[in-house]
């Protein structure tokens, strides 16, 4: 038998696409370890020896920094039972997912898949073996329940997921053996892997276990009973109050950690799922961590407090940038160190290409106003008075974490030249009157409302104050408006907004296009384009040939299939055309803060902060570690 630190040496000698299997050779010629608190439940009788609890081949996790040891408590401070994240962020175990850089789609629940027929069909091989958190066998009829009987179950899910249809045909889903899952579309889909590791997490669910509350499965008439006994009045009731990893201790999951104790409750604690299915190079099961405990506060200023005094282990989420020079001056005292990471979700202003002002529509249209407006705003000001020098001026147009990204399409109209944008506005016919201030072409003043989605950009109306004087010194007036967060979203929507302050979603948008093709209603920048599109031409306004051809490159890149070189060529057009055109004003991409204890381990030195990776998920949390002394 090969000793571990021989395994080691082979592994860091094999070529990258080798590494997988050379890790799985080492795993196998090595004896399987588990937590002591585990041991001790086989010792009892209680639970199956790990080699029984695993599968066949488990996932093999290479940890950031080192072999980790087992044991800890990992503590996390909640404002509210949703940001718990056990079924996402923390809970991050798609079929495939995102590697740990955050850009690569890997092996996850499958251990393998194929894309068959040109891009139509995708078959998912799943790990033979595999269980439960209960012990019960994990197989594909488990993924097919999700999909055929929770979210194409009208009752249940009133919307199915979108992301499982093609040119509005849903797939085709079924499950040919236990151990195999397929996915079959009518047309070529060439973002389907991508779209499974970002949604994929959220279509398994335990049929064994749901099924009993369930009518397709079991008689109406002891649903009911339950249903009754429980005080509520319907079954769907019923069946949705069990699907909740954050609410119901008995769900069953395939997750690193199990919920111990329901809400409400002041300390919510998670402990690890016996049957985790993941490895590291030295056979040991994962997590490390015994149990994740949750104190819940009334407010993020408490909670933000008590990051400073050094009460948590590892804490992204509700932790405040504006406190960053308290962090660092408590970093000491307080045991933790202060990760800085920018935040790939720039800050913009949408500028609505297809105002229902049809006297303001044509200078919305005309790309001079628009970089006149982005050249106006002083953005190293904004960084140094707004946000403490913690941000990085942005277009918006993309953002190096992106696979499709490049430089030039940030570069564009960035800097701050007042000369230029007066010459454009006055290029466009937009004369000042004797109060400075300029008028429409037509010879109308220029007043307009900068709508601002409230708490977005997490730095109040300072900021779009600041952004309304830029624009007031080239003639431009501008007043704020704040509405209801639900009220702001939902103007921009129906395309009453003509400037909106927001966020872009600008890593991985291709498997998200609103942000860049009028795709929704939710295409901030053009939502009736958006709306147009997504009805079939049944409500909305069809879109000029210049956003046209957004959705066709777009439509190209969904139908190019395993075609890399077409997509990101097609990718590359979406994207120099947004860059040219100055659809939206892009302001800074703000920093991030985590705070991680001194104690806590394999947490790399950068994160991405960003939804579409469930992040800090894809980094792997079941390979962190506690350990008061220095990591080997």
């Amino acid at each position: 038998m090969r000793s571990a630190t021989e395994c080691l040496v082979r592994v860091r000698k094999v070529a990258l696409p080798a590494l997988a299997a050379a890790l799985l050779v080492c795993v196998s010629a090595t004896a399987l370890q588990e937590a002591p608190m585990l041991a001790k439940e086989v010792a009892a009788g209680k639970l199956p020896p790990v080699d029984e609890r695993l599968p066949t081949t488990p996932l093999v996790v290479q940890p950031i920094e080192s072999i980790g040891t087992y044991g800890g408590t990992w503590r996390r401070i909640i404002v509210a039972i949703t940001d718990m994240g056990l079924s996402d962020r923390l809970g991050y175990e798609p079929l495939v997912r995102w590697d740990q850089n955050g850009t690569k789609v890997v092996p996850g629940v499958a251990e393998r898949w194929e894309v068959l027929d040109g891009g139509r069909t995708f078959v998912f091989h799943l790990r033979e073996g595999m269980r439960w958190s209960d012990g019960a066998p994990f197989t594909s009829e488990d993924i097919v329940f999700a999909i055929e009987d929770y979210f194409a179950n009208t009752d249940l899910s009133p919307v199915f997921p979108p992301w499982l249809a093609l040119n509005g045909e849903r797939a085709t889903v079924i499950a040919p053996d236990p151990l195999a899952i397929e996915f079959r579309f009518k047309e070529p889909h060439g973002i389907f892997l991508q779209l499974m590791a970002f949604m994929g997490n959220f279509i398994i669910l335990p049929k064994h276990y749901l099924r009993q509350f369930h009518p397709k499965y079991t008689d109406m008439a002891e649903i009911e009973r339950i249903t009754r006994s429980e005080g509520r009045t319907h079954w769907v009731q019923l069946f949705l109050s069990r699907i909740l990893y954050i609410e119901n201790p008995d769900l069953p999951t395939i997750r690193p950690f199990k919920l111990m104790n329901a809400p409400p409750a002041p300390r919510l604690v998670a402990t690890r799922n016996p049957y985790y299915w993941k490895v590291d190079p030295e056979g040991n099961q994962l997590p490390y961590i015994d149990e994740i405990a949750y104190t819940e506060v009334q407010n993020p200023e408490i909670l933000n407090f008590k990051a400073m005094t050094g009460d948590v282990d590892f804490q992204e989420r509700g932790i405040d940038a504006a406190n960053f020079s308290l962090f660092m001056s408590n970093r000491k005292k307080g045991g933790y160190r202060v990760l800085r990471d920018i935040n790939p979700t720039p800050t913009v202003i949408y500028v609505n290409q297809c105002s229902k002002d049809l006297a303001l529509r044509p200078l919305l249209q005309d790309r001079r106003f628009r970089i006149a407006l982005s050249v106006a705003i002083n953005r190293a000001e904004i960084i140094d008075v707004i946000y403490s020098g913690m941000a990085v001026p942005t277009r918006g147009v993309s953002t190096p974490f992106d696979p499709y990204y490049l430089p030039e399409f940030d570069e564009k109209y960035l800097e701050y030249d007042p000369a230029r944008a007066n010459a454009l506005l006055d290029e466009i016919g937009m004369q000042r009157g004797s109060d400075g201030m300029r008028r429409m072409p037509n010879g109308d003043p220029f007043v307009q409302i900068l709508n601002v989605y409230p708490s977005e950009t997490g730095t109040g109306s300072d900021l779009w104050q600041l952004v309304a004087d830029y624009w007031r010194e080239v003639g431009l007036e501008f007043v704020l408006k704040t509405d209801s967060a639900p009220l702001s979203q939902l103007q921009a929507k129906n395309g009453n907004s003509d400037f909106w302050a927001y966020a872009a979603g600008a890593m991985h948008w291709v498997i998200d296009p609103q942000w860049y093709v009028p795709w929704l209603p939710t295409s901030y920048w053009a939502p009736l384009y958006g709306q147009y599109r997504a009805s079939a031409g049944r409500g909305g306004v069809k879109p000029p040939e210049e956003y046209q051809r957004l959705i066709d490159w777009y439509t190209g890149i969904v139908a190019a299939g395993e075609d890399e070189a077409l997509k990101t060529e097609l990718a590359h057009r979406i994207l120099r055309q947004w860059a040219d055109e100055c659809y939206t004003i892009g302001i800074v991409s703000q920093e991030a803060l985590t705070i991680v204890s001194n104690r806590f381990h394999n947490v790399p030195e950068h994160i991405i902060h960003n939804f579409r990776l469930l992040s800090p998920g894809y980094i792997g949390i079941e390979q962190f570690y506690i350990a008061d002394t220095p990591a080997r």
